[in-house]
């Protein structure tokens, strides 16, 4: 893939697998024919297709960055109860998963948050 962001000299500390996992979420967000291609796949599909593009990460590390930068967006910036009620939740019927994640969960977030969140989970 082209336009690959490199993310790994910004994010210092951070395990590499998160970092891929953020650095392809980002270049999903930035490249409309990147999301088409990914947004079919289920997780193992898309988990072993992405390494063939050069981003390394596990079903695990997608589900860690994914899980902090959701609880950020319904408990910091939409200040909701984590919960079914979200506004977040509500989002992502009618999409596919990938599709929701990159614009109502990525596209929420600056760069420098998305940052901070992936050292976040790295510290826990």
């Amino acid at each position: 893939m082209t336009g690959k962001p490199v993310l790994g000299e910004v994010i210092e500390g951070a395990p590499m697998s998160q970092e891929a996992v953020l650095a392809f979420l980002v270049a999903t967000q930035e490249s409309p024919a990147m999301l088409a291609q990914y947004n079919g796949r289920n997780l193992a599909q898309l988990v072993f297709h992405a390494k063939n593009d050069g981003f390394s990460f596990s079903a695990e590390d997608v589900a860690d960055v994914v899980g902090k930068l959701e609880a950020n967006v319904i408990l910091v910036k939409d200040r909701d109860n984590f919960d079914g009620t979200s506004r977040l939740w509500k989002t992502m019927w009618g999409v596919r998963h990938l599709e929701y994640l990159v614009q109502h969960v990525v596209a929420r977030h600056t760069r420098e948050e998305l940052q901070s969140l992936v050292m976040k989970v790295k510290r826990q």
